[in-house]
């Protein structure tokens, strides 16, 4: 008897505390912070069922109006430059340079980056091709306590940077920023002395090919970082990988290029180790392969924190993971707050309702 009357009681409370409540009809679906690269040379997601694709060579020019998706060249490469050029500099400025007033002139920047590119085979590139432009694009740059590397986390850290406004990755750099995203190969005995229709996907007898641009910008942008730094890491790894490996960029083009005297040298590596909702851990800061990547950390004369999934980053990737497990709990402990907020009550209680109804229909079944 007590039972029921408590049970009615609850429900009356619950009837009452949703008549209050603002009714919330919209359906916002979550961000998606995952399938974007920087890498030159990456297979192409169908955009629209309209878009013509070319997978195979010809030697018809697609660039001429109507839209064909390719594996080339990407269409309008030097207009896209001189654009991303003059916008970095002229309205984002504020956001992006690091420790510098110089206004680079964006034609000299693109007319280095074309005379090591057109008309040459892309299989013939090497780490040496893209020097001269490099240096006059990172010319006096000096970024401090603001770099940000990343590791199989290309999304989470470029948000988390906040894209220059936070941190600084590499691809917030000029000379990085005028080519992210894009595809490029030369091409001899062309008019156009780019083939917009193939690039090489990989070059077997020169792998330096493939890193010539990217590698040297790694490299570049980290012998230009200094003080504290962060490198973001994938501790769910799907693929087999280990969390740090001796083949990835960042081991390779920019621990060992980080100074470690002079003015601008780097004094702290801070390692963010990021578990992925609703997927395995596969290493935690301290075990595998991170304690290999201590060792040369401190080797190098470094100092060395590392941290497994730091608040600001769960939350970036709660927001690209809306449904998973670990991410249900934090949303409703994060509503109930909200909602003190906004009417001075939490609606807790609401988010508890279908246990308060099964229970009371196991009350009057005893009872009936």
């Amino acid at each position: 008897m007590y039972a029921r009357m408590i049970c009615m009681i609850y429900l009356l409370v619950l009837w009452v505390s949703l008549s209050k409540q603002e009714p919330r009809n919209i359906q916002l679906k979550p961000p998606n912070l995952s399938g974007q690269y920087r890498i030159n040379v990456s297979p192409f997601e169908e955009i629209a069922n309209n878009v013509q694709i070319e997978a195979r060579a010809n030697t018809g020019y697609p660039c001429n109006g109507t839209f064909t998706k390719t594996n080339g060249t990407t269409c309008g490469l030097k207009e896209i430059m001189l654009g991303r050029c003059y916008e970095y500099q002229y309205i984002k400025r504020g956001l992006y340079l690091s420790n510098t007033t110089d206004i680079k002139n964006c034609t000299e920047l693109y007319d280095l980056f074309e005379s090591e590119v057109r008309y040459k085979p892309y299989c013939n590139m090497n780490m040496s091709t893209y020097s001269k432009y490099f240096e006059k694009a990172l010319a006096g740059v000096h970024v401090i306590n603001r770099a940000i590397f990343w590791s199989g986390t290309y999304a989470i850290a470029h948000t988390y940077s906040g894209h220059g406004s936070n941190y600084i990755t590499l691809e917030d750099t000029l000379a990085a920023n005028m080519l992210d995203g894009l595809m490029w190969c030369g091409k001899e005995n062309d008019t156009e002395g780019f083939d917009y229709v193939s690039c090489p996907n990989n070059c077997k007898d020169n792998r330096w090919a493939d890193l010539a641009f990217w590698g040297l910008a790694s490299r570049t942008f980290a012998e230009r970082v200094s003080g504290e730094i962060y490198v973001v890491l994938n501790g769910s790894r799907t693929d087999g990988r280990p969390t740090y490996r001796n083949g990835s960029y960042f081991a390779e083009f920019e621990l060992p290029y980080f100074k470690r005297n002079g003015s601008f040298r780097v004094t702290k590596i801070n390692a963010l180790v990021l578990h992925t909702p609703d997927l395995p851990v596969t290493e935690k800061c301290g075990e595998k392969s991170l304690v290999f990547l201590e060792k040369l950390i401190r080797d190098a004369q470094f100092e060395y924190n590392c941290v497994d999934d730091p608040d600001e980053l769960i939350m970036l990737m709660c927001a690209d993971s809306w449904g998973a497990r670990e991410c249900q709990v934090a949303r409703n402990s994060l509503r109930q707050l909200w909602d003190i907020k906004l009417y001075g009550t939490s609606n807790a209680i609401i988010h508890s309702l279908s246990f308060v109804v099964l229970f009371c229909i196991g009350v009057f079944r005893q009872i009936v």
